[in-house]
C-alpha cells in the first residue's frame, strides 16, 4: 500500500513539474518530431511521447491477441520515437501503461519493468477502452527529461 501511494505521490509531483514546465518553458517552435511535444528552457528540455501503440511502419496491428508481443513492439516504437529526437531510455522519467483490462496489469508492469531493466522510471498503469489501433491491447505514454540537450535535436 505505502509503495502506490509512493508512486501517486510522485506522479502529483512529476505532474505538477510537467504543468509548471509548461508554463515557464520558451514557447519557441519546436523542430519537427511528429506527434512528441517539446517543451525547452535553457537547461532542459521535456518530452511528452503520446500513446504508442503496437502497429509496424504501415500502422498495422502487430502481434493480434499476443499482449507479450504488443507490449515489446510498442516499447520499440516508443524507443525509435525517442531516438529521433535525442532521447535514450535513461531519459525517461515515467511510463503510463494503457491496457484493455485491469487483469493486464501485472503482466504489463512486469514486462515494461524487464524493458527498463537498466533505469527505473516511474510506472502507472491505466485502464483504457479505445485503444489504437482496433484489437490492441496496450499503448504506452512516455515523459523524457534531457539536460543540455543542444537546440538542433
Amino acid at each position: 500500500m505505502t509503495r502506490i501511494v509512493n508512486l501517486y505521490a510522485w506522479l502529483a509531483a512529476a505532474l505538477l513539474l510537467m504543468l509548471d514546465a509548461a508554463r515557464t518553458f520558451a514557447q519557441e517552435p519546436a523542430p519537427p518530431t511528429g506527434d512528441v511535444q517539446v517543451f525547452r528552457n535553457a537547461l532542459e528540455t521535456v518530452f511528452v511521447f503520446p500513446r504508442v501503440g503496437p502497429v509496424d511502419k504501415k500502422g498495422e496491428l502487430v502481434a493480434a491477441a499476443d499482449l507479450t508481443g504488443q507490449v515489446k513492439q510498442a516499447l520499440v516504437n516508443l524507443r525509435s520515437m525517442a531516438s529521433r529526437v535525442g532521447v535514450s531510455p535513461a531519459h525517461i522519467v515515467t511510463l503510463t501503461l494503457y491496457g484493455a483490462d485491469s487483469s493486464l496489469r501485472e503482466v504489463l508492469e512486469k514486462s515494461a519493468r524487464e524493458a527498463f531493466s537498466d533505469w527505473g522510471p516511474a510506472i502507472a498503469f491505466v485502464e483504457a477502452k479505445n485503444l489504437r489501433p482496433a484489437g490492441a491491447l496496450v499503448e504506452v505514454e512516455a515523459v523524457a527529461v534531457v539536460r543540455g540537450l543542444k537546440q538542433g535535436k
